[in-house]
């Protein structure tokens, strides 16, 4: 019983796997002129950008993530999501809003879907609720304790 629990865990572990590495987004490069009011981006400060920005959003800020607002010809407005720092984890906000010079900014990627990513998700979690119903007996996917052939397996049948 204990062998069938950790290979069960296993499978459980492998079909979850994709969804723990954030398989339903990506992120591609996106010049600035494209970017619109509602877009999720993630932005790569320059070095320039890391000094003037850092009383908004902390020092050695390396990477901020949000949603755009609205954007003109100098500056993005952005619902900030989370801050990345040259060293350490990101730190997560709320959604305050942050007006980022354009000039602050070395890249711009845009989040979006991955369609690749989101069927290996499906996928691996389709096969991992299989997997824990067969092993459980749930809903009488387990494996059948009925002989198919009257008297195989020592059973007497109907005789």
């Amino acid at each position: 019983m204990g062998g069938g629990l950790r290979c069960t865990a296993r499978v459980v572990v492998a079909g979850l796997l994709p969804g723990l590495l954030g398989a339903c987004y990506a992120y591609r490069p996106v010049p600035s002129s494209e970017i619109q009011p509602a877009t999720r981006v993630s932005m790569v400060l320059s070095d320039y950008g890391r000094l003037e920005a850092s009383n908004q959003i902390g020092p050695q800020a390396a990477r901020v993530e949000g949603a755009v607002v609205s954007t003109n010809d100098t500056a993005y407005l952005l619902s900030v999501t989370g801050v990345k720092p040259i060293t350490g984890s990101w730190v997560r906000w709320s959604g305050e809003p942050v007006t980022m010079r354009r000039d602050y900014v070395a890249l711009t990627y845009e989040r979006r879907p991955s369609r690749g990513r989101t069927v290996l998700l499906l996928a691996g979690a389709t096969f991992t609720l299989l997997t824990v119903m067969v092993n459980f007996n749930i809903l009488g996917f387990g494996s059948l304790d009925i002989p198919l052939i009257p008297g195989a397996n020592g059973d007497p049948g109907d005789q």
